[in-house]
């Protein structure tokens, strides 16, 4: 007789189940990871449309504000060159030029170039008038902005700003005053359409002789933001050359001694993409050089950083070692632009950011938008005085040698008195040109941070720096 020894169901169950071939379960979690990792990637991406959307102020203010050229110009810049930081912080180009910081050579017809840009509502107090500019603080005021219209030069109804700044000459005879073209221009394609053949060129040339015989100005100013960049006609490139090479014969013909000069771009992309250097210089009495917007709110790249840093800190590398005034001047000279052509930009503004976390205010700290003071994330210097007055906190980095405040959620990156200095003095050492300022209409003009008798706080540390040791 044979015993049989009886094995538990369950046990029997639990060891055919492991025997069973296992892809079922393989497929059910391989679906459910394919379908997290979707619902991730659905929902990161309805974010980032929700930040877009929430963002109609910054993205289309340029398009909802263009009956305020300066803003919308100055937006529309700082937006290109964050694009420029997006698309290269990872390429691979030489970031190494020349930075020696000491040149010393003569510095004797050093010029600083001071824009004036023509309000959008001089019935307030608020707006600087052309009777409240100082014509002693600057050798140059260049009046911005007229558009390009159907290949011409248009001032719309602004001729009357141009003449009262213009009379500023009967206070100060050495002052220059001329016209720049550009501003809101650039949404219309003016320039673009302008420079595509002689004739139209020819066109827009008679217009702008006509503009400075009219009114009696110095000069012309070209502020195309930019030529052949971001997907345009990479022949805008050549057009923007020969347009300047026909402007200098003919102001040459004019026997007027006429001024030509450009505003151009700073970050090195832009640079190589849209200049000719070595025929720029040719034809142009000086460049323009934008050296601020280094650094603006954008929402791929949210955290805070300085507008117009003088050098690189030691933290940064690669491109973003680039975004600062000191390379892009001296890349501007490696590219072909002698440094007596040169007038190095100085912003009186600044830039604000809203911090994520008011505990974290340092540099590179989490941001989730611009601030509230300010207009679309520009803010005057007389605003940060006030702030910095409310009690901010203010913090000057010594490798950048520009300082920046913050309180509570509101940081602010911004040139002082101290930041200028460093700036007017490098200038001046290094031989350059002479300095620019954007703009007399952002600087404290009325007196607000240390009363009337000290206005225009920021270009007067310029004068008192490049012309210390000579008669303007």
């Amino acid at each position: 007789m044979v015993n049989h020894i009886a094995v538990p169901q369950a046990k029997y169950e639990l060891l055919t189940d492991t025997r069973q071939p296992r892809w079922r379960t393989q497929v059910v979690c391989l679906a459910l990871t394919f379908l997290i990792v979707g619902f991730l990637f659905i929902l990161r991406g309805w974010f980032g449309i929700l930040s877009i959307l929430k963002a109609p102020k910054v993205d289309r203010f340029a398009e909802a504000q263009t009956d305020n050229a300066a803003s919308a110009a100055w937006l529309r810049r700082a937006r290109m060159y964050a694009e420029s930081a997006k698309e290269n912080q990872n390429a691979d180009r030489n970031t190494s030029v020349s930075a020696t910081e000491q040149y010393h050579r003569n510095t004797t017809g050093q010029v600083i170039v001071c824009y004036y840009t023509i309000p959008g509502n001089l019935n307030t107090s608020w707006e600087l008038s052309p009777s409240h500019i100082d014509p002693h603080l600057c050798t140059h005021i260049i009046v911005g902005f007229a558009s390009v219209v159907n290949c011409t030069l248009d001032i719309g109804d602004n001729g009357w700003i141009y003449e009262r700044v213009v009379a500023l000459k009967n206070r100060e005879p050495r002052l220059k005053v001329m016209i720049s073209a550009g501003g809101n221009t650039e949404l219309h394609d003016g320039f673009s359409e302008m420079v595509k053949n002689h004739a139209n060129r020819k066109r827009f040339i008679q217009s702008v002789l006509n503009v400075i015989k009219t009114f009696h100005l110095d000069g012309f100013d070209v502020d195309w933001e930019f030529p052949a960049w971001l997907g345009a006609d990479e022949r805008e490139k050549i057009h923007f050359a020969q347009l300047l090479q026909e402007l200098r014969k003919e102001f040459d013909h004019s026997g007027q001694n006429l001024i030509l000069t450009v505003a151009v771009a700073a970050p090195q992309a832009i640079v190589d993409q849209s200049y000719s250097v070595p025929e720029m210089a040719e034809h142009v009495d000086f460049i323009n050089l934008m050296s601020y917007d280094y650094h603006f709110y954008v929402w791929y790249f949210p955290v805070t950083d300085l507008n117009a840093p003088l050098f690189p800190r030691s933290t940064e590398t690669g491109y973003l070692s680039t975004l600062n005034v000191n390379f892009s001047a001296q890349y501007w000279i490696a590219k072909g632009m002698p440094r007596e052509k040169i007038v190095v930009g100085i912003p009186a503004y600044g830039h604000s950011y809203m911090l994520d976390n008011p505990l974290n205010h340092n540099l590179q700290a989490p941001a989730s938008g611009i601030g509230k003071l300010g207009d679309q994330g520009f803010v005057r210097y007389s605003t940060t005085c006030q702030f910095i007055k409310s009690g901010a906190g203010s913090v000057f980095n010594k490798e950048s040698r520009v300082p920046y405040a913050f309180k509570g959620r509101e940081w602010i990156s911004y040139d002082n008195e101290e930041s200028v200095y460093y700036k007017s003095e490098w200038i001046r050492t290094n031989g350059f040109k002479g300095a620019m300022i954007l703009s007399l209409n952002v600087d404290d003009w009325n007196g607000t941070c240390y009363g009337a008798n000290e206005t225009f706080p920021l270009t007067r540390i310029v004068t008192k720096v490049l012309f210390k040791d000579s008669d303007k």
